[in-house]
């Protein structure tokens, strides 16, 4: 056993279990109904028929969520709810609503489609600095550059959103001259922060002040209305608060061209100096600190204006060159100000003036069934794992279901800590991973199983298990960190957000099989001296199939298989391509009863539209109640063509045909751009290409450039075919589109390849060495028939999981978990009969051995 002391190891993982134990409490949302009566300063007749009124309407539908019957039940009877409840900003009944979900969520921020949020309709418009330039000229220019100007927007949007750790943001191109952004914010304040970020321009410019300032100043004074500034300046000022709180207006005549902008800003950040005065310092790339270095060098002396958004903010003189690229902004700031203004700064200014419009509360996206069953389908499909694990591999199963009991804990610890956004395919991304995690501890348990077959006594197989286990967990697990933080740092939206809760899977699971269980096995096995380990050994084969002699068989069958999946991808072309992608056209309409979410996408399925997304939204006044439906264009199109019905009244009358009872009418439509813009695609493609190039280096350094690939080719093996049987399953049988969680799935398996992959590969490496008279063929057959029962194992506690989640997990997450089990599936096989196979052609072909 490890000599190394078990006291310390035991206090630091009690601690960090602790840690993020606590950081995860509350972890469910508490109780809509009980969090309200908590925050009443009364409570009287009237209250509690609010309340029973709200249960009743509950009780007569299973979807109706208890923060929106609770909200209805008081509209309805007509109760204002801010007499009751003490808070600040709240002005009316949506209000409350929005407290009472703030005091009643978990630690962890959940996504639309689990608990709703707010979306801003917000309008693009020439800003007052004349951006486009002046006048026509720059209405005109909007005009023609406008998706250009629309899509930067966009993803400056996104960035800003990031900057609050929210990844799982909608923002997509709504209407002609509109943007929807949606994020899954519920408390007013937050939401009046969000607003405030979203308004801001962050152009910031730096001006120089007249030289003749004084003078203009006191000219403007003696007459104001009369005074006519001289060209290229205007009149500003801001107010100056000095140590002792006193104000002072300062006046200044500014340049209105600027010397420079903050386009190269990279890093800004709030700071309060001594006197306790907030500043914002900056700092730019290189080529804003020489252009910044030449401005103050070529007007020492001179007073320069810092100028954000048309508003002057200080202007200091010039005393030297500032050659260091770094610069500050000081004001008389609010904390949150502050931080708002720098978060905008480097997420980058938007060339055009935002409006916003229109701001609703949404419900969740997703049925209140749906979510459970998705949840209840997770926790099955855990307690199926862990079931396994003990039967198969017993004491040390029971060993490993506890550090997968921890690993919940680490994880939602982590997403709770780093403000992650929990979405149900989230959800069920995370059971993947802790399903996944399973490998860490089989790969180790397999590594101890072939020591005891050897002889040697448990405590010395347990050493040497763990100490063979560790390079081939650590480089599994580092090729699939590299992607994950190279999509973190150039991803974005939602691509970020998966790459955020695949590092923290990543790095609990490291944690819990390295380290964490290690420490269980060494404690007790001073506690009970233990002497021997018994396995299951249902996939321990005789370690002798040629698998290289099916290699040509095989690789004939995956060359197929691509050419298929392109064939197949090629016919369904656009079609493939889900709502996220395509967009639509969104009908809205007002009606009379809150009909179930589900019940609406099912008579419109029936009707013969595809995956239609269903929403309620109420505006923050609670004026105005919209359902609002998005419906493909493609669609759209082929249920409207004969009939000279527009397509609201197309869809309001299937509607009510169906539902009478909610009286649905006053319909709208407007174009909906797709979730994924130009420069999304752009940043995920770069950041894709670059987690590859990563990989290739660090596999080539680890082990040599075949293997790396090798690795590749399986990697794009294993996506295309997933992505060919799944297009081929929509072809035959309707469905089955791309969108946002199906790609977070094809992401999954791009971990999952390369895990199943290296685990192969380091074995190769390891026979390379112990083998010396062996063949190359010889050695990578044996080293495959090795880690043959390791694979299957893991594959199958995968597709446990997957199948649990596929039967019984609704259709929210379907299309997510069949892609992910077609990937495990195509997983398991290259890692055998593709990536083994390239390695030993290329070093055939070169003649090559491997040191």
């Amino acid at each position: 056993m490890n000599k190394k002391p078990v006291m310390l190891r035991l206090i630091f993982v009690l601690v960090v279990i602790a840690v993020f134990g606590v950081s995860m409490y509350p972890l469910y949302q508490r109780d809509i109904y009980s969090t309200f009566e908590s925050m009443l300063k009364e409570k009287d007749a009237t209250i509690e028929n609010v309340i029973k009124n709200a249960r009743a309407a509950q009780d007569k539908d299973a979807n109706l969520y208890p923060s929106r019957a609770l909200q209805q039940s008081a509209d309805t009877m007509g109760v204002d709810l801010t007499k009751y409840i003490n808070g600040k900003n709240i002005s009316n009944n949506s209000d409350v609503i929005s407290q009472v979900m703030r005091q009643a969520s978990g630690s962890i921020r959940l996504g639309l489609d689990l608990n709703g949020g707010v979306e801003f309709i917000l309008k693009l418009v020439e800003d007052e600095r004349g951006s486009f330039g002046e006048g026509e000229k720059g209405r005109k220019e909007l005009s023609s550059d406008f998706e250009t100007y629309r899509d930067q927007a966009i993803e400056i949007l996104r960035k800003r959103m990031e900057t609050q750790n929210i990844y799982e943001s909608e923002i997509s191109p709504f209407g002609t001259q509109f943007i929807s952004l949606r994020a899954p914010i519920v408390a007013k304040d937050e939401k009046l922060k969000l607003e405030k970020l979203i308004r801001m321009s962050a152009s910031l410019e730096f001006r120089l002040v007249s030289e003749d300032n004084d003078r203009l100043v006191r000219e403007y004074l003696a007459d104001p209305q009369g005074f006519i500034p001289p060209v290229g300046y205007q009149y500003m000022t801001y107010t100056d608060v000095d140590s002792k709180g006193t104000p002072t207006v300062r006046h200044f005549f500014v340049e209105i061209k600027p010397q420079m902008t903050g386009d190269n800003i990279v890093e800004a950040f709030p700071q309060t100096d001594q006197f306790g005065q907030r500043k914002i310092l900056l700092r730019f790339n290189r080529a804003g600190g020489q252009e910044f270095g030449e401005v103050t060098k070529n007007n020492v002396g001179r007073l320069l204006a810092i100028v954000l958004d048309g508003q002057l903010y200080s202007a200091p003189r010039i005393n030297g060159a500032i050659t260091d690229g770094a610069a500050e902004i000081t004001g008389n700031f609010s904390r949150e100000e502050a931080e708002s203004i720098s978060n905008a700064l480097v997420s980058g200014s938007i060339p055009v003036k935002i409006d916003v419009e229109a701001v609703f509360d949404t419900d969740p996206t997703l049925g209140k069934e749906n979510i459970q069953s998705g949840i209840h389908a997770g926790i099955i499909a855990l307690i199926a794992v862990m079931v396994f694990m003990f039967i198969y591999y017993r004491r040390a199963g029971l060993i490993a279901d506890l550090a997968l009991a921890v690993n919940v804990i680490l994880v939602l610890g982590a997403m709770a800590t780093f403000s992650a956004t929990l979405t149900l395919p989230g959800i069920a991304g995370i059971i993947l991973t802790i399903g996944m995690a399973v490998d860490a501890n089989v790969l180790i348990f397999e590594r101890i199983r072939e020591e005891l077959a050897k002889g040697k006594g448990l405590a010395s197989a347990i050493d040497l298990g763990y100490s063979k286990a560790f390079s081939t967990i650590l480089d599994a697990n580092v090729t699939t960190l590299i992607t994950a933080l190279i999509l973190v740092y150039l991803g974005t939206g939602p691509v970020k957000g998966f790459a955020v809760t695949l590092s923290i899977g990543i790095a609990t699971s490291m944690f819990t099989a390295l380290f964490m269980t290690r420490l269980v096995f060494d404690v007790l096995g001073r506690i009970f001296n233990f002497k021997e380990m018994k396995f299951a050994a249902w996939f321990c084969f005789k370690q002798s199939f040629d698998f290289l002699g099916k290699s040509k068989v095989a690789l004939t069958i995956s060359a197929v298989l691509m050419i298929l999946s392109l064939v197949v991808i090629g016919i369904r072309g656009r079609s493939l391509l889900g709502v996220d992608f395509t967009g639509g056209t969104e009908i809205s309409m007002n009606y009379t009863e809150n009909i179930p979410q589900q019940d609406i996408a099912d008579v419109l399925v029936g009707a013969g539209f595809k995956e239609p997304k269903v929403n309620y939204k109420t505006s923050m006044d609670e004026t105005d109640r919209k359902l609002a439906i998005l419906i493909r264009e493609k669609d759209m199109g082929e249920l409207t063509r004969n009939t000279e019905q527009s397509p609201k009244e197309v869809i309001i009358g299937i509607l009510n045909k169906a539902f009478p009872q909610a009286n649905y009418k006053e319909g709208s439509e407007t174009s909906v751009g797709g979730l994924i813009g130009m420069e999304f695609t752009k940043s995920a493609v770069l950041a894709i290409f670059l987690a590859i190039l990563g990989i290739v280096v660090y596999v080539s350094i680890r082990f040599e450039f075949a293997f790396a690939i090798a690795g590749i080719v399986a990697l794009a093996h294993d996506v295309l075919i997933a992505i060919g049987i799944f297009a081929c399953i929509g072809l035959f049988f309707g469905g089955r589109e791309i969108t946002l969680p199906v790609i977070a799935a094809l992401l999954t398996i791009i971990g999952y390849s390369l895990n199943d992959t290296i685990v192969v590969f380091d074995r190769i490496r390891e026979d390379l060495g112990l083998e010396k008279g062996a063949g190359f063929k010889q050695i990578i057959n044996l080293s495959i028939n090795q880690t043959l029962s390791r694979t299957l194992l893991t594959s199958i506690t995968t597709a446990l999981v997957l199948v649990v989640l596929l039967i019984s997990g609704g259709v929210a997450i379907n299309d997510f978990v069949l892609v992910m089990l077609i990937g495990v599936i195509v997983g398991t096989y290259s890692s055998v009969f593709v990536a083994s196979p390239i390695v030993s052609v290329w070093h055939k072909r070169i003649g090559k051995n491997v040191q």
